[in-house]
């Protein structure tokens, strides 16, 4: 080959900066690569390097990067795991571990409360024994008061009884109309003097509840004292055991007051009027013949 070939024309400057003119391998490639370069005088145009080159040589910088990354993120990912597969086997261990004395632990408080369990059921069990005792023994209880009660009244029957016998006894002189018994004087005394006869005998000087009572007094035939009085109050007339009259069996005019000392506060019955009419006001100073009234 001549040596124009690797000549440069005239005019044409090499236009490659100084940085490419380099006597190392890939600089050697480039400029012998240049030099085949065809000139504007051989008649060959000359054109840029192909932009599909450009693009491939960017695709396989970018793939390299990516793989350096990926290697990167195995590597980390490597490290990663196998500093958490250490944690998970110390996990693992000490976990072990510790269910082991869980387990311990629920096996003494399963046993516990199995013991517990059996105590409750004992103390169930003797506790029911208990109530039934405690039923049976109330309901012994309760005949046996039922009993008693009923012996109570019957004695309290016999002694009343009894009591009333003895009194009758000694006090043939009683006659019974409806449930009182009466006692008829044969002797006489002031108002005052003849109810302390009466409470002497268990009893007092007689009230008047009824006209069948005040008819029976008054076929006694008697002028007697009657357990009425106005002493506390003029006017106010009561019974000895403090309730006030309400219905009166007065003859005509009476009570009046009108005696010779003019205070009349104690009542009689008087023999000489009609049942229903007897009663008449008289000093209580007077003496007469009384009534006495028990009842049973």
């Amino acid at each position: 080959m001549s040596e124009g070939v690797y000549e440069m024309p005239d005019g044409f400057e090499d236009d490659e900066p100084d940085a490419m003119k380099n006597t190392d391998i890939d600089g050697q490639v480039y400029a012998n690569v240049r030099d085949f370069k065809p000139s504007p005088g051989d008649g060959v145009v000359a054109s840029e390097p192909d932009s599909s080159e450009k693009r491939s040589s960017r695709v396989v910088a970018v793939c390299l990067g990516l793989l350096c990354v990926l290697l990167a993120g195995i590597i980390g990912l490597s490290v990663y795991y196998d500093g958490v597969s250490k944690s998970f086997i110390a996990y693992k261990t000490n976990s072990s571990a510790e269910i082991e004395q869980l387990q311990t632990s629920y096996n003494n408080l399963t046993k516990e409360r199995d013991q517990l369990q059996t105590s409750y059921n004992n103390l169930t069990k003797e506790r029911d024994q208990l109530q039934t005792s405690y039923n049976t023994l109330t309901k012994k209880r309760d005949r046996l008061k039922t009993s008693y009660n009923t012996m109570t009244k019957e004695r309290d029957q016999l002694q009343t009884e009894r009591e009333f016998l003895n009194w009758r006894l000694s006090n043939l002189s009683w006659k019974k109309f409806a449930s009182s018994w009466y006692f008829l004087s044969t002797e006489t005394k002031t108002w005052k003097e003849s109810r302390e006869a009466c409470l002497e005998r268990g009893a007092d000087l007689v009230i008047i509840n009824s006209r069948e009572e005040q008819t029976f007094l008054f076929n006694l035939k008697k002028r007697v004292w009657i357990g009425l009085t106005d002493s506390v109050k003029e006017g106010t007339w009561k019974w000895v055991d403090g309730t006030p009259l309400t219905t009166g069996y007065w003859y005509a005019k009476q009570p009046d007051n009108a005696g010779p000392t003019g205070d009349e506060d104690c009542a009689e019955i008087h023999e000489d009027q009609s049942p229903l009419k007897s009663w008449n006001d008289m000093s209580c100073d007077s003496k007469l013949n009384w009534i006495c009234e028990k009842v049973f």
